[in-house]
């Protein structure tokens, strides 16, 4: 078995990694999982690079567009530190989802897809149980509303939804179509900036859609 473990990087953010770990299913016994407050979970050794892939590393990629839009809307240090934090935690919740729903790579069921639409609600409550910032917290939980008011999980709308979550709701989609998913591969950037003006105003926040389009479009000129 292996942990899926909080941990402080030595750029002062927390991030999630994956940590080999002995697991004997004595749990009466051991109890590290509920004692070590950091520990997000026990991850079978077979399912690890499932989370690396389509939970950890799309976290980071999702913060490193979070940069490149705070930058755009000259952010200042406060909230850009706590936009890329919240960007780097902000599926926390899908390891705390049955991994046979999350993993799933055809149509989810309407009860699977009710209790997918819960990892925002379940990573904001474990991080606020741990005491982080209630910025962060909120960020987390709001991050799959829409602007149109027909998201997840309180159907907030337009300005309801804090800033920082309207731009990392833009950035998490942007990294999922340029990486993709574990059901769908990933696609070219004139397709993303497609769908980006597709959904502004519905899905996305426009001003947010749009400096996404234009920082897209720019480092897809400068690959020409």
């Amino acid at each position: 078995m292996e942990f899926a473990l909080l941990v402080l990087d030595y750029d002062g953010y927390y991030k999630l990694e994956i940590a080999g770990g002995y697991c004997d299913g004595n749990c009466s016994v051991c109890r590290k999982c509920t004692n070590n407050r950091n520990i997000v979970t026990l991850i079978r050794e077979e399912n690890a690079e499932f989370y690396q892939k389509y939970v950890l590393d799309h976290q980071t990629r999702t913060a490193e567009l979070c940069k490149k839009v705070s930058k755009a809307f000259s952010l200042d240090e406060s909230e850009k530190r706590i936009l890329i934090q919240s960007a780097l935690l902000h599926d926390i919740g899908k390891l705390l989802i049955n991994f046979k729903i999350l993993s799933k790579d055809t149509s989810l069921s309407p009860f699977e897809r009710r209790i997918m639409e819960f990892h925002p609600s379940k990573g904001a409550e474990w991080l606020r149980e741990r005491g982080f910032p209630e910025e962060i917290v909120t960020i987390v939980e709001t991050h799959h509303e829409r602007y149109d008011g027909i998201g997840y999980p309180y159907g907030l709308k337009g300005n309801e939804i804090p800033f920082l979550a309207r731009i990392l709701a833009v950035c998490d989609a942007a990294d999922a179509m340029m990486s993709g998913r574990h059901y769908k591969a990933a696609v070219e950037k004139k397709f993303i900036i497609e769908e980006l003006l597709k959904n502004s105003g519905s899905q996305f926040d426009p001003m947010v859609a749009r400096t996404m389009i234009e920082i897209t479009h720019e480092e897809e000129m400068a690959n020409v």
